[in-house]
């Protein structure tokens, strides 16, 4: 079976990690072609360095029909079976480019996440029902609130989307490997000290991650917990974080490591994972901590209450309130018994319901119910 996946790009993000290692995973069962809308990204000279065609078109800002002339024109070369588009500006580019053909391949459209704050658009809503969705098999959400959200405010219908919840290897976080990772090291190498707490965030500098929080929270724990430090890993803008850090005091406090590959060492050398996300799907990063062993404190919102159990796996806090998730901090780090049980907690939890495996599998099956035979 012959596929295209269409990205914005093949940057380091959630969406595109998941497709680059699908793409590797059933690389023996699936032929398989990627087109980024805009530019090509690490991950896309990954692909194209172990022989995947990626092709890019270079889209920049605003609706260009262009590129779903060029897309039509891809399509027509390549010749699919399924096309698969990721996160709707590259369904709607996909849909606007199969239109105007004869004999169209299936197409799937996966929804990872939704902007935030979300509304409903009726252009879109009528644009989908009238046109695109004529022409899709399957609509995947990668979790129960994305499809809601689809159906609210994209007016698709509920009973066309399938839920399949994103998923992480296994193999690649086993506590039992925690010490050859060297967490020691890891800690030294970013200057903590080996009895700190850390509290540490995967996540990019973007506005819905809602970093400033994430940050005032831990100015709230660091005024009981001073040897608490917070370790933020992660890509962009860190200027107006540095400049919230120093102006609550607690600038020697909070580590700065950038984009990092070594996650599950920085896991290891972790004590506690915080996110205060203002919007999220099924994150990645949540999975790999909990897989890790290291209880989760995150934001109440999105697909998180559909991984974390409140006080089993880890704890839920109100969207944007820092005291609260500050409160959490301390709580969870004066007690290691208690985050030993949650971590176990919320690694079965992982291991049961959000394996790489069983995600592949769903993506596999949607993939061929929507191919043309």
């Amino acid at each position: 079976m012959r596929v295209i996946h269409v990205l914005h790009s093949m940057t380091f993000g959630g969406a595109e990690v998941l497709v680059h290692d699908f793409l590797k995973a059933t690389r023996d069962r699936l032929s398989q072609v990627v087109v980024c809308l805009d530019g090509i990204g690490p991950l896309g000279e990954s692909l194209r360095a172990d022989g995947v065609r990626v092709e890019v078109l270079g889209r920049t800002s605003g609706l260009q029909p262009q590129v779903a002339v060029d897309l039509h024109r891809l399509i027509a070369d390549v010749r699919p079976d399924v096309v698969c588009a990721h996160q709707y500006t590259p369904y709607s580019y996909a849909a606007m480019a199969l239109g105007p053909m004869r004999h169209r391949p299936g197409l799937v459209f996966v929804e990872h996440g939704r902007h935030y704050p979300d509304v409903r658009r009726p252009k879109r809503v009528a644009a989908n029902n009238l046109v695109f969705l004529q022409y899709t098999r399957r609509v995947v959400a990668v979790c129960g609130y994305i499809k809601r959200l689809l159906v609210e405010n994209e007016g698709i219908p509920a009973s066309r989307i399938d839920v399949v919840y994103n998923g992480v290897d296994p193999s690649r976080f086993d506590p039992s490997l925690r010490a050859s990772l060297d967490p020691a090291g890891v800690r030294s190498g970013l200057g903590l000290d080996p009895s700190a707490q850390v509290i540490t965030c995967v996540a990019r500098f973007h506005p819905v991650k809602d970093h400033p929080t994430l940050v005032r929270a831990f100015s709230v724990a660091s005024r009981e917990l001073p040897d608490a430090r917070l370790l933020l890993v992660g890509g962009g803008d860190e200027a107006p974080l540095r400049a919230l850090a120093s102006e609550l005091g607690v600038a020697d406090r909070v580590v700065f490591a950038g984009v990092r590959r070594d996650i599950p060492a920085i896991y290891a050398a972790s004590d506690l994972f915080a996110m205060a996300s203002l919007s999220e799907g099924t994150s990645v990063t949540l999975l790999e901590a909990m897989l890790s062993e290291r209880p989760a404190l995150v934001t109440e919102v999105g697909g998180n209450p559909e991984i974390v159990a409140p006080g089993v796996t880890g704890q839920l806090v109100p969207r944007g309130d820092h005291a609260a998730m500050g409160a959490a901090m301390v709580a969870l780090l004066r007690d290691p018994e208690r985050r030993a049980r949650m971590g176990a907690a919320g690694r079965r939890r992982v291991l049961e319901r959000f394996t790489q495996q069983r995600m592949h599998e769903g993506w596999v099956g949607a993939l061929h119910d929507a191919a043309v035979r």
